[in-house]
């Protein structure tokens, strides 16, 4: 099969494989949705493969490493592997889930490098002064006081969230 050919395969496998997933987030409803309260989560199908990928990169690197084959740079995918596995396996848990009532939003209200860390706050819709995003795509409520609720657009129900923090925040600034 001529090179070209493989990239076009190649490019339209991933095209296919972007769309699917696409759509399973933009049609995703909340983990939990009850009056005004509701609960997002990440997205898991897209957390299992991003884990298992990771995983498969260390496994490669780490097995090109020991057999001698490419010296250095098996440790560096292997590391590589290891760090996306690593930021992405606490999204296969719940400890990522944002929750909101109609009193208060509560979720991760830490980054830790591109991704979500482990603490959690809760905030109250009428303490919310801004929104904005990160570098990295991950939403967030902020506080006069700088705290902060994220969440990502990779939520399912991400939109559910969006339309309660418009209800309840309607005034709310974003930050850029």
């Amino acid at each position: 099969m001529p090179v070209w050919m493989r990239l076009a395969l190649v490019s339209a496998v991933t095209a296919v494989v972007l769309g699917v997933v696409a759509h399973v987030i933009r049609s995703g409803k909340p983990l939990q949705l009850k009056g005004g309260s509701g609960t997002i989560t990440p997205e898991k199908s897209s957390a299992v493969f991003t884990v298992m990928g990771g995983g498969a990169m260390a496994v490669v690197g780490l097995g090109a490493f020991l057999v001698g084959t490419v010296d250095g740079m098996g440790l560096v995918l292997a590391c590589i592997g290891l760090a996306i596995g690593g930021f992405m396996s606490p999204s296969l848990t719940h400890m990522h889930d944002v929750h909101w009532s109609e009193s208060v939003i509560e979720g991760p209200s830490r980054m830790f490098g591109p991704t979500l860390g482990l603490a959690r706050t809760s905030i109250a819709w009428s303490d919310v002064l801004r929104t904005g995003s990160t570098m990295t795509g991950y939403r967030y409520v902020e506080t006069l006081d700088g705290q902060r609720v994220y969440w990502s657009y990779l939520y399912k129900g991400n939109a559910t969230l969006e339309a309660a923090l418009a209800l309840r925040c309607p005034g709310l600034r974003a930050r850029r």
